[in-house]
């Protein structure tokens, strides 16, 4: 019987250190990748001139490089999928109960567009649809207030960027199983129609068009934003950036 304890516990001992061999193995990439991904996107971006073929070429280097980041994260990152519409009737109640107010529409689903704002009845020109609470507001407040504060105190980027503390302020309280803004998250889809989700056949479509460059360097702004939090999370003292290493990807920082 004792052999057999022994044994087990020899094993776990065994599973344990390959799995942290092969989680050490998988952020050795994952450095190297961002590395050269943040080497590729500054020099880009320090250049002061260049032609769409240049800034075209540039984008499947850097495609190349995060779809070798994606396939490490998610092959180490387990993935909940979330039914969103089985979720509405929460999100609603808790939009009530904390003081939203809205009559005469409702959330629906419409036809290549998921979910959406539908209007049950006419409303007048200038008629109020909806009050939304400041409470339910997820703020640049509520973040420089929670644990996240200690870091956007010292980074310049987030001090200059409050669009970007908010991306990292839902991503560490979407980890949170007991998030105030939970019934919220819940509701999220799972990814979006932009250009940051366009593969690179999608985006030659609309190559013609002044919008085919835009995108281009905001796919590359968010490569390089990814690349500098990641160095950022991975490297810093900072007691909370230890909670987002796990939860910190591409996917879910796009």
């Amino acid at each position: 019987m004792g052999r057999k304890v022994q044994s087990k516990q020899n094993s776990r001992k065994r599973n344990s250190k390959e799995g942290n061999k092969f989680v050490q193995q998988r952020r050795k990439e994952l450095s190297i990748l961002v590395d050269k991904l943040l080497k590729l996107t500054t020099i880009f971006q320090a250049t002061q001139y260049s032609t769409v073929a240049i800034s075209w070429e540039h984008h499947l280097q850097i495609e190349a490089i995060i779809k070798e980041i994606v396939n490490i994260e998610n092959s180490a990152t387990k993935v909940a999928r979330n039914h969103r519409k089985l979720n509405l009737e929460k999100y609603v109640n808790w939009l009530h109960e904390h003081g939203a107010k809205f009559e005469g529409v409702e959330i629906s689903e419409f036809d290549g567009y998921e979910l959406g704002l539908k209007a049950t009845k006419d409303f007048a020109e200038g008629s109020l649809i909806l009050t939304v609470p400041t409470k339910v507001m997820m703020t640049e407040k509520n973040a420089n207030e929670s644990d996240l504060g200690p870091f956007i105190n010292v980074d310049p980027l987030l001090q200059n960027m409050p669009n970007i503390t908010l991306s990292l302020f839902l991503l560490l309280e979407k980890s949170t199983p007991d998030s105030f803004w939970k019934p919220y998250f819940d509701v999220l889809p799972e990814k979006y129609s932009t250009v940051l989700y366009f593969t690179s056949e999608e985006l030659q479509e609309i190559r013609p068009s002044p919008a085919f460059e835009s995108s281009l360097k905001l796919y590359r702004n968010i490569a390089r934003q990814y690349a500098y939090f990641y160095n950022k999370i991975h490297t810093s003292d900072i007691p909370v950036l230890k909670n987002l290493q796990d939860i910190f990807t591409f996917d879910n920082y796009r």
